[in-house]
């Protein structure tokens, strides 16, 4: 992997924010190398949160409650944006004040700029229990999730090929995303607006009638494209496009910029949310194309170490000191439980709901605690589709599907919600580690001991059938990820068994 390309991934969403906090530190006479540590006691300077947006009133990210009031917005390139133009899921970076190395909750600029904009091609199909798709747009490879990715204007089992779809998200190398966002802009039709960024290759032409290849897309210039900042193109140069659809593999460039090449060492303190990539231990991995180094960080929970590897959200916070982040903590954001049934209690005071599994007749199989914070992302995906959904707006007997991490250290398993998505109803499901199992007769996970129906079907990690012999036999108690699903109406018995991949 090419390490000043994965830096550019990060650096093309921060350089705005580097240009306005060197005016900062300038003024305020902080700043410089390692990180802020040539700073006087007790001055203030700048710092970095960036992540998805998980709730408004002000902005939630990273668990953050950051007040926007006196805040300016850039939003695609447009400083006069506002709040209102942003939404839940997208990836943002907030330059934020800091004193003493430490982020205050308080925002100078709200930047937001989507990974890329433009027609879906080869978009997979979906069957039951499918909770993952994939699809390209412009040479990037896309994965959206049923349940950690916020759908606008479509829906995860709705999303098909030529549309013009809006992605923001996190990236795990120069041409993967795992969307947070993703947003249906319309049919892809000759003129349709579209946007992308990459390296130039293939440079042919004399300007301003020019040719080059990004990714793969044939980027055409004429005399009515405008090369921001005196921009004169060439091959390796990293750019950003904005154009019109002409077809899946050609755009017609109306405006053309550089992008930096990384964030530089003059903020105090770093707050970065993503997925890892590159990675080596716990000193040496890469999130959305930063390296870290998270040796010396606090963990939280304690034995994350144990559970990081590639693909794996966290969320690490600390200094950049010679373009490395050395984190001073690291809290993980990915969990391998996804519950989706309806909702049986509401505990307001104490952040929390709780779950349950139905049984046969009147009996019920179990509940699990849903804990909840200023982390977790409330989306209303039903037919009554509230605005600004959250736990106050939950009710007892709404179905919904949660994602998160398992809390099993108490007597009673509890989950840590990540996402929460209200749903009409549909099929009853529970996915995480396995804790017990009675071979072929049940499978326990969060504390829930779960029947199997005698005609269940069975499939590997990926989607090969097992039976049912085969199938327990592999199953490794307290490490195996297994989803059970109840088909509509549920009664108890789980009808389809799989492991997770």
């Amino acid at each position: 992997m090419n390490l000043p390309e994965l830096r550019r991934n990060l650096s093309h969403r921060l350089w705005p924010i580097v240009i306005a906090a060197s005016v900062f530190l300038a003024a305020c006479g902080g700043g410089g190398g390692g990180g802020g540590s040539t700073q006087t006691a007790g001055i203030g300077g700048t710092g970095i949160v960036a992540g998805k947006i998980t709730g408004f009133g002000s902005i939630f990210v990273n668990g953050k409650e950051i007040e926007t009031d006196q805040s300016q917005f850039i939003v695609d390139g447009d400083d006069s944006a506002s709040q209102s133009d942003l939404a839940l899921g997208m990836y943002v970076q907030l330059r934020v004040k800091t004193l003493n190395g430490n982020i205050l909750e308080e925002a100078l600029d709200v930047y937001y700029d989507d990974e890329v904009q433009g027609p879906v091609v080869g978009i997979s199909g979906t069957s039951s229990g499918e909770t993952q798709r994939t699809f390209t747009v412009f040479g990037q490879n896309i994965i959206i999730d049923d349940t950690s990715t916020i759908f606008v204007g479509t829906s995860f089992v709705g999303l098909t090929n030529n549309r013009i779809v809006e992605i923001s998200g996190f990236r795990t190398s120069p041409n993967d995303i795992t969307a947070t966002y993703v947003e249906d802009k319309g049919p892809a039709n000759p003129g349709s607006e579209v946007e992308l960024r990459g390296t130039i290759s293939g440079l042919a032409g004399v300007a301003p009638i020019q040719t080059f290849q990004v990714d793969g897309v044939t980027i055409n210039t004429d005399i009515s494209t405008v090369l921001k900042n005196g921009l004169v193109l060439q091959d390796t140069l990293y750019v950003e496009v904005e154009g019109t659809y002409v077809n899946a593999t050609t755009v017609a460039a109306t405006e053309i910029e550089e992008e930096d090449e990384d964030i530089g060492d003059d903020f105090d303190e770093v707050s970065l949310q993503g997925l890892i990539s590159n990675y080596s231990g716990l000193d040496d991995f890469f999130i959305d194309g930063q390296q870290v180094d998270a040796s010396g960080a606090s963990l939280s929970p304690a034995n994350t170490a144990g559970l990081l590897g590639n693909g794996v959200e966290v969320e690490v916070e600390g200094d950049i000191v010679g373009n490395i982040l050395i984190a001073d903590e690291l809290e993980l954001r990915d969990g391998e439980s996804e519950l989706r049934t309806t909702v049986r209690t509401i505990d307001l005071p104490g952040n929390r709901f709780e779950l349950e599994y139905p049984g046969n007749g009147d009996s019920s199989l179990g509940t699990v605690w849903v804990n909840v914070s200023g982390q977790t992302l409330f989306e209303d995906e039903s037919v009554a589709n509230l605005p600004n959904f959250s736990l106050d707006l939950l009710m007892v007997g709404n179905f919904v599907r949660v994602k998160g991490i398992a809390n099993l250290s108490g007597i009673n398993p509890e989950v840590d919600a990540e996402t929460v998505k209200r749903r009409d109803p549909d099929s009853t499901s529970l996915e995480g580690v396995v804790q017990a199992k009675v071979k072929p007769v049940s499978i326990t996970i969060l504390g829930i001991t779960y029947p199997v129906d005698p005609a269940a079907t069975y499939e590997d990690e990926n989607g090969t059938p097992m039976n049912a012999n085969d199938f327990f036999d592999a199953i490794v108690v307290d490490t195996s990820v297994v989803e059970l699903e109840d088909d509509d109406p549920a009664d108890g018995d789980a009808d389809q068994v799989e492991f997770d991949d």
